[in-house]
């Protein structure tokens, strides 16, 4: 029993890490650097996480693996698991999965005189958000701390 829980905890984390590592590639090529925000891959990757789906992707491709006399059904899941991950990879779907997942709109922040208002949210990370404010294409940086709840 111990024998297959680890084997489900080996293969499973290997390969959800696969899945994981070129989703969040795609939507860092096709989203983050798309927008000129200036952060590293591994802020990104580590922060963005939603830590309760390994638990599920985990469980997920470890009992797969234990599946006895499936190799083609288990190749063909592989495949088409990976097929999905690299979604973002696409330039316009990277771009819509990017916003459904971090953008916000109508975001206000104040300043000391000043209230910046209708700004799209891009995203947020590590005190700072990214923001798009109407009449300007470029991203600027603003502390997390100056919006407007």
């Amino acid at each position: 029993m111990m024998n297959r829980l680890l084997t489900i905890f080996f293969f499973g984390t290997l390969f959800w890490m696969a899945f994981d590592f070129i989703f969040y590639a795609g939507l860092m090529v096709n989203y983050i650097e798309a927008h000129g925000i200036p952060i590293f891959f591994n802020e990104f990757f580590t922060d963005t996480q939603y830590w309760w789906l390994w638990i599920i992707g985990i469980s997920l491709y470890g009992t797969i693996f234990l599946v006895k006399n499936k190799t083609r059904e288990k190749i063909l899941f592989f495949l088409l698991s990976c097929m999905l991950a690299a979604i973002p990879w696409i330039p316009d779907f990277g771009e819509q999965i990017g916003r459904a997942i971090f953008s916000k709109e109508n975001v206000a922040y104040r300043f000391d005189n000043v209230l910046v208002k209708n700004a799209t949210l891009l995203y947020s990370g590590r005190g700072y958000d990214y923001v798009v404010i109407p009449g300007n294409d470029r991203t600027l940086r603003y502390l997390s701390s100056k919006r407007v709840k």
